[in-house]
C-alpha cells in the first residue's frame, strides 16, 4: 500500500506508522466510537482493603468500572457520584446563617464530621491527578471506611495491551482478526499521505462493514429477560 511488498521493505519510520495504525484499530475494537463497549473488552479485578483503608489504585489500563462491584461475603455496593457525595454523607446541618441586617436569605451552615467506619455500603471512582501522577490512575474508594479487611470483586472496561512484536496476538472474539481488526486498520491507513492505492473507496467501505460486524459482537448472550411460565388454559 505504501509502495512496498511487505512491511519489512519499508523504512523504519513507516514501519512504526503501520504499527500505530494497527494499535489504533485494536483500541477502537475495545473502545468503539459509538460507546457500545463489548463484554469481551472487560476484565475482572479483585481488590483487597485493610481496616481503615478507604481507597485503592486500579491499573491504568482501566477506563471505567462496569456494572455493580461486589463486597465479597456482604453484597453489592451502591454507587456514589464522587468524593463530593462522600463529603455530603458525613456532613450534618449545624445552623442557619442570617445576614446581620436581617435582610436576605438564610444560608444553611454544615459541620464536617469524621468519616464513618463500618461495613462499606457505597463506592466511587476518582481519576483526578493527585499531584504527582504521571498517568491517569483510576482509584476505587469505599464508604464508610472499612472497619476490617474486605475484598471487592469488579469488572472493568479496559484498553488492550499494545501490540509491539510480530509474535503478539490480539485478543478478539472467535479470532476475527482478519474480519474486524485488519479492515479497520486498513481504513486508518487511508489518512497516511504516502498511501498510493487507488482503492480508497473500497477500503473505507470494508472498514465500515467491519465496524458494523463489531457492533453485533457486543454481548454473547442475546436473551436477557426473565423466563415466565404460565398455566395452560383449563387449569
Amino acid at each position: 500500500m505504501l509502495g512496498a511488498d511487505s512491511v519489512a521493505d519499508l523504512p523504519p519510520i513507516d514501519q512504526d506508522r503501520i504499527g500505530i495504525y494497527i494499535n489504533q484499530a485494536y483500541r477502537e475494537c475495545y473502545t468503539p466510537m459509538d460507546g457500545k463497549r463489548p463484554m469481551w473488552a472487560q476484565k475482572g479485578f479483585t481488590l483487597s482493603f485493610a481496616a481503615d483503608q478507604a481507597g485503592a489504585d486500579l491499573p491504568s489500563e482501566i477506563t471505567s468500572v462496569d456494572k455493580i462491584p461486589e463486597l465479597i461475603g456482604e453484597g453489592p455496593l451502591s454507587p456514589m457520584t464522587g468524593p463530593e457525595a462522600e463529603i455530603r454523607a458525613r456532613s450534618i446541618f449545624s445552623w442557619d446563617f442570617k445576614a446581620p441586617s436581617g435582610r436576605g436569605l438564610n444560608f444553611p451552615h454544615y459541620k464536617d464530621n469524621e468519616a464513618e467506619k463500618g461495613r462499606p455500603i457505597w463506592y466511587y471512582i476518582d481519576n483526578r491527578d493527585m499531584g504527582a501522577d504521571s498517568k491517569v490512575i483510576p482509584r476505587f474508594y469505599l464508604y464508610p471506611v472499612p472497619d476490617k479487611a474486605y475484598t471487592v470483586e469488579l469488572y472493568a472496561n479496559i484498553v488492550p495491551t499494545e501490540l509491539s512484536l510480530d509474535t503478539d496476538e490480539p485478543r478478539m472474539p472467535s479470532d476475527l482478526v482478519w474480519d474486524i481488526l485488519y479492515p479497520i486498520a486498513q481504513g486508518k491507513l487511508l489518512v497516511d499521505p504516502r498511501y498510493n492505492g487507488d482503492n480508497k473507496e473500497f477500503v473505507a467501505r470494508m472498514a465500515e462493514e467491519a465496524r458494523r460486524r463489531l457492533r453485533k459482537l457486543v454481548s454473547p448472550q442475546k436473551h436477557k429477560g426473565s423466563l415466565r411460565l404460565g398455566k395452560r388454559p383449563g387449569w
